[in-house]
């Protein structure tokens, strides 16, 4: 299956957390992505819970 028009995800290592990130290629960078509950970025402690994030996100993307 293509990935072309889906989101590209990435994770970003800062200190001790995880940041999943939108990655987009035209701009050159990425964008971190909101936690709607606290309003600041989604991090995690493991980069498996990032990665986890990710593939949820991916799943729901294609649904």
């Amino acid at each position: 299956m293509s990935d072309e028009g889906f989101t590209e995800y990435g994770i970003k290592k800062v200190g001790e957390r995880y940041y999943p990130v939108i990655v987009d290629r035209e701009a050159g960078g990425h964008y971190e992505i909101n936690n709607p509950l606290t309003g600041s970025s989604l991090s995690y402690k493991s980069e498996e819970q990032a990665e986890a994030y990710i593939e949820r996100a991916r799943a729901k993307e294609r649904e």
